[in-house]
């Protein structure tokens, strides 16, 4: 039995995977899903563009996908200052998350880091590591919460040729329903915050230091040094 002898019989493939990214971009997380006939990655994109502080969601969301990318977003901004952003930096922008394949309902929490990780990556225009696939909801403080499906994500992440899977850290106890030859495969990165997996995901392009002000600055009234407060 042959792949070429199967499509005889089966005829041609009627769905084609996500093919693998070949590229870092900026503003494209790498994600996992659970389907009824297994685990599929997804490709989340982000962009930002000026506008008046909108947030528009598509691909076929569902109301719980649409309360994680709302997660992420109010995530984001509690840390503007780490991410180098003005605090308000959201009033003059307008973003767009976009998950591809718009005619599949997509729904659940467990794309919660990975919208994060898409829209982090569009506001601070770095580049999001391709080798890295990520599962996990976020909270409004960025606590990265279980999921499930874990045996058949990590699968569809090796059909993808990536190895590097990001998983919450309680999730540990699942990896042991996959098996033991498959497990030698994956690099298995257990996280309990959002700021752990942007160690993860940025640890080729580094985001952006938010520049430490001075502690000694000339006034030119008096040309004196004097402590920035």
């Amino acid at each position: 039995m042959t792949p070429k002898v199967v499509q005889e019989f089966l005829g041609i493939p009627k769905f084609i995977g996500e093919a693998e990214q070949e590229t870092d971009e900026i503003g494209v997380a790498t994600g996992l899903a659970w389907t009824p006939v297994g685990g599929e990655i997804l490709f989340i994109e982000a962009t930002i563009m000026n506008g008046k502080g909108q947030l528009t969601l598509t691909g076929h969301l569902g109301d719980v996908m649409k309360e994680s990318a709302h997660a992420a977003l109010s995530y984001a901004r509690s840390r503007a200052d780490l991410f180098k952003l003005k605090p308000d930096f959201y009033k003059d922008l307008d973003i767009h998350i976009h998950v591809p394949s718009g005619a599949i309902p997509k729904d659940g929490p467990s794309a919660g880091i990975t919208m994060a990780a898409s829209l982090i990556s569009a506001l601070t225009q770095t580049p999001i590591d391709k080798d890295v696939a990520m599962t996990g909801e976020i909270t409004l403080r960025g606590r990265v919460l279980p999921i499930g499906g874990v045996k058949e994500k990590c699968l569809a992440a090796l059909r993808a040729k990536i190895t590097n899977i990001i998983l919450p850290d309680r999730n540990r106890k699942d990896i042991e329903d996959i098996p033991k030859d498959i497990r030698k495969r994956i690099n298995f990165i257990f996280v309990k915050h959002m700021d752990d997996v942007l160690k993860v995901i940025f640890k080729k392009h580094k985001l952006p230091t938010p520049k430490k002000p001075s502690s000694k600055v000339k006034t030119k009234a008096q040309g004196r040094k004097y402590a920035r407060p």
